[in-house]
């Protein structure tokens, strides 16, 4: 425990690294220690990738992640041609332009698709990325065939394709550290289990164990994520909106809700962009938590929190709330060095739960109804309902 707390200064959220890392480690054991499997293990793991790609891809095309979904389907690819070109070539296919190709188009797509592309599945810049796809591939076939093989190669390892997967993971690894989230470890372990499949492409155990390994953090990784994200906002880490709506029917008999929501959201939006903007509602959680270190607060739209008072009544979360709105009227903001910083406020509203109210919903709404009659008029306020 002492070591994790140690680590996390420099690894935020380490502990998520345990389950890949954990996964991945002991497949590579398992296949250094036992070698060639039989011809039916083979043939499992053969069968398991294929089974873990389709639900992936069934998963992500449901909730439209155009990230995840071209890492993996470029991971299929891969995979599917290479057993083309084992059957095609035989012992010499690792020698071929096509696979040489094949070598440097993964790790720089997995890149590419990974890193670039924040966009949702269905638009057109996914379009765009599988018209790509299909340049490359097609490029690959036409150079192959008038025999054509720039590949540089030392001791039986392509230069260009190392360095590519090592861009690969070290981008990876770095995102992961930043964020912490499973998914973006998911991402960094499964790209490794990629790059061990290329080298051990030759076995038929090395290929489809360490393809299917890959499938495999990405499958528990990613319902994780997707299950997490449904009960947690994901830029802050509060509660999220389906939190709320659960969490509400157990509420106490004697609570206050406050709402806090950021003034001229739009605006900000349209001015300093959604990444700039993600920074700065970071940063003001950061602030709320630090005020309110036991209450539990939710984050139920882009730009409203709500803050749930155990046993205080309207006067005294009406002092808290207005405390955090000063506070936060007097920061300052900075979102990247070179540029002033940020001068933001935020408008407050209060309810208290009453005995004639059924449930958390009619506290919610007089809340926000208070919070909308103030914004009509005026902001940086703080108001009750």
């Amino acid at each position: 425990m002492r070591l994790q707390q140690t680590l996390e200064r420099y690894l935020p959220l380490i502990g998520n690294m345990l389950f890949p890392a954990t996964v991945f480690a002991a497949g590579l054991l398992y296949f250094l220690s036992v070698g060639s499997f039989s011809f039916s293990s083979a043939l499992f793991f053969h069968y398991a990738f294929y089974a873990l790609s389709l639900v992936n891809i069934l998963i992500l095309v449901n909730f439209n992640r155009g990230r995840f979904l071209f890492f993996i389907v470029t991971t299929v690819l891969a995979y599917v041609l290479i057993n083309y070109l084992k059957h095609r070539f035989g012992a010499g296919f690792s020698a071929t332009f096509w696979y040489r190709g094949l070598e440097v188009l993964t790790p720089l797509n997995l890149l590419v698709f990974y890193r670039f592309n924040h966009r949702r599945f269905f638009g057109r810049w996914s379009l765009l990325m599988l018209v790509c796809l299909i340049i490359q591939y097609t490029a690959v076939e036409f150079f192959g065939r008038a025999g054509i093989n720039p590949a540089v190669v030392w001791n039986n390892i392509n230069i260009p394709a190392a360095a590519l997967f090592i861009l690969l993971i070290v981008w990876a690894f770095v995102a992961a550290v930043k964020d912490g989230r499973l998914a973006d470890y998911g991402i960094l372990f499964a790209g490794l289990g990629v790059g061990a499949g290329f080298y051990w492409s030759a076995e038929p155990s090395g290929l489809s164990l360490f393809f299917c390994l890959a499938q495999f953090i990405l499958s528990v990784c990613l319902i994780y994520d997707l299950v997490y994200n449904h009960y947690y906002d994901e830029l802050t880490g509060f509660y999220g909106r389906n939190s709320y709506l659960l969490q509400s029917k157990h509420f106490p008999l004697k609570y206050s809700l406050g709402i806090v929501c950021i003034d001229n959201y739009d605006k900000l939006l349209t001015t300093i962009g959604r990444r700039r903007l993600n920074l700065v509602v970071g940063m003001l959680a950061g602030v709320l938590e630090e005020m309110n270190p036991e209450e539990h607060i939710y984050r139920y739209t882009e730009d409203e929190f709500i803050i749930m008072y155990k046993k205080l009544d309207k006067k005294e979360t009406f002092a808290r709330l207005d405390d955090i709105r000063r506070t936060i009227a007097g920061l300052e903001f900075i979102y990247n060095p070179a540029q002033k910083a940020l001068k933001l406020t935020v408008s407050c509203s209060v309810a208290e739960k009453k005995r004639s109210d059924s449930g958390a919903v009619e506290v919610l709404l007089r809340a926000d109804k208070a919070m909308r009659n103030t914004l009509k008029f005026s902001h940086n306020v703080t108001s009750q309902g």
